[in-house]
């Protein structure tokens, strides 16, 4: 049971490489193909992401319970989780938030 774990975590890491190379390929392609206006837009889009898991891990505690105590879970690693929890959050209330926006709008054209 193990080895299966372990396979699923190296493909899932695999794929959050493939993920990310392509994040970071295909801007740097558009813009040399010249079509600076898609490019612009995707990185905004990256920075917007990045300025958003670095303010959830600035907002995380690093809190100790009992909890992480028993598992061993380190103040580090917990603010970690804090922050992934909260980037989630932030990034789940923005999609809601442009749905919404987009179906108003939509009203009243």
């Amino acid at each position: 049971m193990d080895s299966l774990i372990n396979i699923g975590l190296y493909v899932a890491y695999f794929a959050l490489f493939i993920a990310v190379a392509a994040l970071i390929f295909f801007p740097i392609a558009t813009l040399i193909k010249g079509n600076f206006k898609n490019a612009k837009a995707t990185l905004v889009g990256i920075g917007i992401l990045a300025v958003v898991i670095l303010f959830s891990y600035i907002v995380s505690p690093a809190d100790q319970g009992v909890f992480y105590t028993k598992m061993n879970i380190s103040a580090g690693t917990s603010k970690l989780i804090g922050a992934g929890l909260l980037t989630t959050y932030i990034i789940f209330a923005g999609f809601v938030l442009i749905t919404l926006y987009t179906m108003v709008i939509k009203w009243f054209k």
